[in-house]
Formats: structure tokens, sequence, C-alpha cells
């Protein structure tokens, strides 16, 4: 896939893996995801604006207002349940110089402790350097949140440095770990399936 078409304004297919889906977000969606960017657990180490809830804000507005970019910087999605289709989640890869990205992602408390996080980190992570041909991948997260850390180590990705006083969340401001994961490591860690587009999408 050539860079400009990694970079179009297409939809991302479906991601699934064994437990879940990742899927673009729905007008519906709002409810879920609001009360999700609403938990204090779930924003001890996150902004209270994401650029997932934007997402679907703006799937929600009249389409003569809806406004895009040119070329998609970024993937906002939205985590489902493959049984019941419940949403728990919202995650993100956003294009952060050339072939490389950033991810994020936050789950709702309840479905904590489960495995889901390291799912979603190696689904974003398989889509990266599959279907969007990147080269190189990046996490940022709290020194604190050693939650987030397993996930992404979990994940693949390496640590790579720490950085002072790099976010600032609700008038504090937090030194951060950071990951990173590139193609090469990817290549020679990855499993088959790790993360595929849905059948029939």
């Amino acid at each position: 896939m050539t860079e400009g078409a990694a970079h179009s304004q297409r939809p991302a297919p479906p991601l699934r893996t064994a437990r879940l889906t990742l899927r673009e977000f729905l007008p519906s969606d709002l409810e879920a995801l609001q009360a999700l960017a609403g938990d204090a657990r779930v924003l001890e180490y996150a902004p209270a604006e994401s650029r997932a809830l934007e997402a679907v804000r703006r799937a929600r507005a009249p389409p003569a207002v809806r406004r895009r970019p040119a070329r998609r910087r970024s993937y906002e999605l939205a985590v489902v349940l493959q049984r019941g289709g419940k949403l728990i989640g919202a995650c993100d890869l956003a294009l952060s110089g050339p072939r490389a990205a950033d991810i994020g992602y936050m789950l709702a408390p309840r479905h904590w402790g489960h495995g889901y996080g390291t799912e979603v980190a190696q689904a974003l992570v398989a889509f990266a350097f599959g279907a969007l041909a990147l080269e190189r991948l990046s996490a940022v997260v709290a020194i604190e949140n050693d939650r987030s850390r397993r996930v992404l180590e979990n994940a693949g990705l390496v640590w790579e440095g720490l950085m002072r006083r790099h976010l600032r969340v609700r008038g504090r401001t937090w030194d951060c770990h950071l990951y990173v994961i590139d193609r090469r490591r990817w290549l020679a860690i990855s499993t088959p399936c790790a993360a595929a587009p849905a059948r029939g999408s």
C-alpha cells in the first residue's frame, strides 16, 4: 500500500481479535463513550477529551456541518465485545510523522484485568504495520500507570526513554515513559492473525 493510500479518507476495516471487534464509531455509541470518558478511574491518567470522543461527535453531526481533512490523520475506533456487541472502550492511532504513528486506548474499569487491553494494542500494532504499511509506532504512558505499561510490553513495544514533565492533565504535570516498536521487531515477534479485518468487510 502506498503512503497516499494509507492516509486516504476511506473507513478502517473492522479489526477482529479473539474476543473483540475494533470498528468505526456509530452515532449510537456516543452515550456509552461519554460515560466512559467521564469515569474518574479511566481519567486518572488520561485527558477528559479524547480523539475518540471527538470522532463520535462528528459522526452525530449533520452531514452538511461535518468537517473532514483532505487526508485522514487518525483512526478512532470503538472497542466492542464480539459476544453481545457491547462497547467497552475506545482506541486510536494517529499519524505522527512520515510512516509513523502513536496509539492510545481506554477501557471501562469493569473490563480491566481480562487481557482486553493487550488485544486492543496488538490489533493496533498489526493494523499499523499491515494495512497502513507504517515503519514505527509509539505510545506514551504516565510513569505511575503500571497497568498500561504491561499492556504495551505484552503487545511487543519496548521502553525507549523517560520524558520529564511531558503531559499536563487537570493541573498536574506527569513524567511519562515512551514505548516504541518498529516494523523489523514486529515482523520478528508477530504471529499470524493477531488482528485481521473481519470477514466480509
